[in-house]
């Protein structure tokens, strides 16, 4: 089977998010005997690209940021090559992932002209809103454990985007989704909730998956990174993403004072690349200072190496988090995680079993979880088998790819049996 990835952006460019993603599963699928070729952009020339061992395809896109909304939609600079490319390539499958920005939610439609089936994932809130999502999470209620309506209040893309809204953008998006889309996928049940009560047509929910053999790495490539990053001797908090306050740094931040007065030597790990808002942060907590570590954007081997030296890993977002990829990395590599609430984090993590599900506005609850986790030893170990076990159960890259070949097959019968009916 020939299936074509889209995605606005791909790894070395986007380390994470939906372009890790995409690109983990293609080399998953190519793994298991498929033919995979990506479509992604750029914002300098056009090329075509040989990426350890796969083809890239990276088409010229740039734009001011204010007319995203319009051409999300359909973007001339992309479609007009992408419908050329496509018909050229000839695939079974085309499957779009993060596309709202360059790509355009047009790509799908050409690519149902092309003759592919069509399949597109939805990674987070794009196909309804503008951003991030966090209008169900209220910091006066601390005791609120889920993300009861995920519905948006009248007005609420208004409000928000103000002369950039396109009162045109959601309606074209779910006539695109109805019409021109196979098989729609979402990375988490929340997700499809989430999306189906925005009046997006019904969804099916494949979980992420790692690839467990990227986490081996050796004790001596976790005692140099663990010596270079001065955390010998230190208990050790992972955090990680690109910095912004809807990852719950503040939260984080002040449930990491009060972990600190009963745990001295623990030490938050900050993989992240450095920004203003970063030197802002620590500016604003100086009293944190050495007890803050910035390790930079680590991939690779030196990515597990920083999760095998860690004792947790937080993702405390007080926004939507659709399913946040730390925790299976984590649970990969033996770390107990303590995710937020909101979103899709409990799929994946077992409150009290695998690790601890918190609301991060509850800075109290979310500070006794981490002093738990890094003091209580025989926890810990049980919590991270716990995890592993149904990690390797449940989120492993095999089983998603398994997943995603049965969400093609599905796809491909319904575009013959639509070809048959004339």
């Amino acid at each position: 089977m020939h299936i074509v990835m889209l995605s606005d952006n791909l790894p070395p460019e986007a380390p994470g998010g939906a372009g890790k993603i995409a690109w983990e599963l293609g080399r998953g699928l190519i793994a298991a005997g498929h033919r995979v070729t990506f479509v992604t952009t750029v914002r300098d020339e056009t090329r075509v690209e040989n990426r350890h061992g796969i083809t890239v395809h990276a088409l010229h896109a740039q734009y001011p940021a204010r007319f995203s909304a319009w051409l999300g939609l359909y973007n001339p600079w992309t479609v007009i090559p992408l419908n050329n490319l496509l018909r050229e390539l000839s695939p079974d499958v085309v499957h779009a992932h993060s596309i709202s920005w360059y790509l355009s939610y047009h790509s799908l439609v050409i690519a149902q002209y092309a003759g592919a089936a069509t399949v597109f994932t939805a990674h987070d809130v794009m196909p309804f809103a503008y951003g991030k999502l966090s209008h169900f999470a209220s910091p006066d209620r601390p005791d609120q454990l889920d993300g009861w309506d995920y519905r948006l209040p009248p007005g609420y893309n208004l409000r928000r985007m103000r002369l950039r809204w396109n009162p045109f953008r959601n309606l074209s998006i779910r006539h695109t989704m109805f019409h021109f889309v196979d098989r729609r996928v979402s990375v988490s049940h929340a997700l499809k909730q989430a999306l189906e009560a925005n009046r997006l047509p019904p969804f099916q929910a494949v979980h992420n998956g790692v690839d467990p053999a990227a986490f081996a790495v050796p004790a001596a490539s976790v005692a140099a990174l663990r010596q270079r990053l001065g955390l010998e001797g230190r208990r050790v908090i992972l955090f990680g993403g690109r910095l912004n306050r809807m990852k719950g740094d503040l939260q984080l931040l002040a449930a990491l004072r009060k972990v600190k007065a009963q745990v001295p030597d623990v030490t938050l790990l900050v993989l992240a690349r450095s920004s203003d808002y970063a030197q802002s942060l620590v500016a604003d907590h100086l009293d944190l200072t050495t007890t803050l570590v910035f390790g930079g954007w680590l991939q690779d081997a030196e990515l597990a190496a920083a999760y095998r030296l860690s004792h947790v890993v937080a993702s405390p977002s007080i926004c939507f988090d659709s399913f946040p990829t730390m925790n299976l990395e984590g649970m990969a590599a033996g770390v107990v995680p303590v995710t937020t609430c909101f979103g899709g984090g409990g799929e994946a993590v077992l409150d009290g079993e695998t690790g601890f599900v918190v609301n991060p506005y509850d800075v109290d609850t979310l500070a006794d979880r981490l002093i738990t986790v890094l003091t209580d030893d025989a926890l810990r170990a049980k919590m991270a088998e716990a995890g592993h076990q149904r990690f390797m159960q449940s989120f492993t890259l095999e089983r998603q790819v398994n997943a995603m070949l049965d969400v093609y097959a599905t796809a491909l019968d319904k575009k013959r049996r639509e070809e048959a009916n004339g």
